[in-house]
């Protein structure tokens, strides 16, 4: 029987049954798969200290102060530890409870702007049915829960043109967004200011007073805050603080690339990204852009603000990865969903949803019920259930050399321990020598040539590592 057999109005059903595939999607698939070395078991292993010690700020990783990034994502994640327990699912759950208020919120801005619930549901599907946003709803990541303060940052502007104290809960959620990501959340007032500058274009001086520029005024200072304190007890509390942000910035943001004239080309790769990635919606997404601009449709324009202050960001930036663009997702559906409703008839795209609402149910407790768990720590997971209980050694790590961030950072967060990097074979036959640290984790080739000539016990052997304890005094 089709949904609009059912009583009620066809509008608020697709909403509902929406909402419930996507509560079915998103939270029922954090159950799958373990946590990824970058960057899942990273917070997740910031978030455990914290539950661990009581410690809040600053948020401690391999034993010292971590300052690279800010910690509303860490602290979200420390709350869900203690309601539920420290566990993976626990990890992934902020993460997909705001992958789910993005859906939610994407339907009502949505109809909010293009004044139609049949077009909001056609939103809410587009945003349900984007992979990559999915694949990152599921992930330990700041991602998703920065695209949720992004929508509710753009739905507090948009209410602000009936009622100006919507500014300050904007500048609140910018705040936010800011705290949870860092550099990303500056695309937020950008955006708000390039759309008041169109606003103030079309619209006579004396409708922006003293009041509204007052209300502007807080809600960039609440934006600012938050950032500026977690900035401020660093710079107070940590020694070195601002020579890690520099090189972390040097590395992320501002650095050199090789070769040199990669600088220039960050547009162009973010749009072949998008053009390989963001299908099947790209052709409606370009569509709805398209019409925004040629129809002039004002309400429209905080979308393209939106997702064009994201896309500049991203492209001035060293760091070129599609997920960096994740708080543009919200705009781009809704301008697809603008799309669809212009050249589909809306009684053809209300029968479409009738069908496509509960397919989305079905296809969602599909995937969470038969597909398979991924496995991305399956190598150190048998290492770290051979470590000793009751104690928190600190483990050397090296492997062949590399900065193997992924696997140091999934032994803090699956094991007892406290791991340290070793990327140099001068370097490990000073940890060797000193004897300091009895615990050491190394590739096979590093252990034959190095620590099997020593008085050792192996604890463990997993893939292509190595588990031993150094025997003798030390």
């Amino acid at each position: 029987m089709k949904l609009s057999h059912w009583t009620g109005s066809p509008e608020r059903r697709h909403f509902a049954v929406l909402a419930l595939a996507s509560a079915v999607l998103l939270l029922g698939a954090i159950r799958l798969g373990d946590l990824a070395g970058y960057d899942d078991a990273m917070f997740a292993a910031e978030a455990k200290n914290i539950v661990r010690s009581g410690q809040w700020l600053p948020l401690i990783m391999r034993g010292a102060p971590a300052g690279e990034h800010p910690p509303l994502f860490v602290w979200m994640q420390a709350l869900s530890f203690y309601a539920f327990g420290i566990s993976d699912m626990a990890a992934k759950l902020p993460s997909a409870l705001r992958g789910l208020g993005v859906v939610l919120l994407v339907w009502w801005l949505s109809r909010r702007l293009l004044g139609d619930a049949v077009a909001a549901g056609a939103a809410m599907f587009v945003m349900l049915a984007t992979p990559y946003f999915l694949k990152y709803s599921n992930r330990a990541m700041t991602d998703v829960p920065t695209t949720f303060f992004f929508v509710c940052a753009v739905c507090c502007w948009v209410q602000a043109r009936r009622s100006r104290s919507w500014y300050l809960a904007a500048g609140l959620f910018t705040g936010l967004a800011l705290v949870t990501r860092g550099l990303i959340g500056f695309a937020l007032p950008l955006a708000f200011a390039m759309d008041y500058a169109l606003a103030r274009r079309h619209a006579p001086e004396s409708t922006f007073g003293t009041a509204e520029r007052s209300y502007l005024l807080a809600g960039l200072l609440l934006a600012l805050a938050p950032l500026a304190a977690w900035y401020a007890f660093f710079l107070t509390s940590v020694p070195g603080f601002l020579a890690e942000q520099r090189r972390w910035l040097d590395e992320q943001v501002y650095g050199g690339l090789s070769p040199a004239w990669r600088r220039y080309t960050g547009a162009p790769e973010y749009i072949w990204m998008l053009a390989k990635s963001y299908w099947p919606w790209l052709p409606a997404m370009a569509a709805g852009a398209a019409l925004a601009i040629r129809q002039r449709r004002r309400e429209l324009h905080v979308l393209l603000c939106w997702a064009g202050a994201v896309f500049f960001l991203c492209a001035i930036t060293r760091s070129r990865v599609l997920r960096y663009m994740l708080p543009a997702y919200p705009a781009f559906s809704i301008l697809a969903a603008a799309a669809i409703a212009r050249y589909v008839p809306r009684a053809k795209l209300s029968r479409a949803l009738d069908w496509a609402a509960p397919m989305a149910v079905i296809a969602a407790l599909g995937i969470v019920t038969f597909k398979p768990p991924s496995h991305h720590a399956a190598v150190i997971l048998p290492l770290v259930q051979a470590m000793p209980s009751g104690e928190r050694p600190w483990v050397a790590l090296y492997d062949e050399g590399q900065p193997r961030w992924d696997e140091a950072n999934q032994l803090e967060w699956y094991g007892e321990c406290i791991p340290k990097l070793v990327r140099s074979k001068e370097e490990l036959r000073n940890v060797l020598g000193r004897g300091e640290i009895r615990h050491i984790i190394a590739d096979r080739r590093t252990y034959e040539d190095e620590i099997a000539p020593l008085p050792h016990l192996v604890r463990a052997r997993s893939g292509h590592l190595v588990y031993v304890r150094l025997e003798g005094p030390g």
